[in-house]
């Protein structure tokens, strides 16, 4: 027996099928992969067939999704605008050969969550920007970053607000190197934690707190800095020290210069070397 579809049968299959076919990319983009043997090109969501820089994986990914790297090469600079958790291997990174590696800014309101793990993020012309810049204007802002290293650049890394009042960011950066940059780290309009960092061998500062800047270092060192190891400045910066270290650095291994409100605090098990401004060493160590 021969069945006759009508017309509205062949439609509403239609209708159907193209709801499917729209739908698809956006569940395929939670995962993009990078390989130093990628090519720019399609989806990304395929370890066969990966991309080739983290831009590009960037934008083909969802808001929360995850670029993973497959192998250790350089990924190219990128700017980030949404949340995205980046995830390398042992060599893998990005060598931004001047300018900024890693940019993230706000082009709408709402909220941002970031992820950066496993990575090396250098610049190897000595003149770079910012190794990661994180500096909305106008969102909430939550950044994670653990097992990295940040090398060659005026500022390691940065974190606060172009504008203000704005949401303040907050942060973990964990089991980090930041070396080799005239500032390790920088941190303004922002609150977290410093937890295993080492922000050595920077030719001015180690760790820097800002104006409204509320960092809390744990088992952090900041040695052999041309500059000082922690330097808290600004308008109500506060630095909190448990078993961190400051020692052998150029100035004064710890600095508070004044300021309204700016403090530093301390549970008495650092290691010290010299410190200025309304301080003493003894309530330090």
């Amino acid at each position: 027996m021969v069945k006759i579809l009508t017309s509205q049968w062949v439609g509403g299959a239609v209708f159907s099928l193209c709801l499917a076919t729209v739908s698809a990319p956006a569940e395929a983009h939670d995962v993009t992969y990078v390989s130093g043997k990628g090519i720019d090109t399609g989806t990304c969501t395929s370890p066969a067939n990966p991309c080739r820089t983290f831009q590009f994986a960037v934008d083909a990914s969802i808001a929360g999704g995850e670029v993973k790297a497959l192998d250790p090469a350089y990924y190219g600079p990128v700017t980030i605008t949404k949340s995205i958790s980046i995830t390398g291997v042992d060599g893998a990174g990005i060598d931004s050969n001047g300018g900024n590696a890693i940019t993230v800014t706000d082009t709408n309101p709402g909220t941002i969550n970031l992820a950066l793990t496993n990575l090396v993020i250098q610049n190897v012309t000595g003149s770079g920007g910012v190794g990661i810049s994180v500096m909305p204007s106008f969102i909430s802002l939550s950044i994670t970053i653990t097992h990295c290293t940040v090398r060659g650049f005026i500022t390691g890394i940065e974190i606060g607000q172009l504008l203000f009042p704005a949401p303040a960011s907050q942060f973990l950066i964990a089991d980090t190197v930041v070396t080799n940059n005239q500032v390790g780290i920088n941190i303004g309009f922002a609150g977290g934690t410093l937890d295993h960092v080492i922000a050595n061998l920077n030719s001015s500062t180690g760790v820097q707190v800002a104006d409204r800047g509320i960092v809390t270092a744990v088992d952090t060192i900041a040695n052999d800095n041309g500059g000082s190891g922690f330097v808290v400045t600004g308008l109500r910066g506060i630095l909190t020290l448990a078993h961190s270290t400051a020692l052998g650095n150029n100035g004064s291994d710890v600095v508070i210069k004044t300021g309204l409100s700016t403090s530093v605090t301390s549970f008495g098990d650092n290691h010290i070397g010299s410190v200025s401004g309304n301080l003493t060493q003894v309530a330090l160590k």
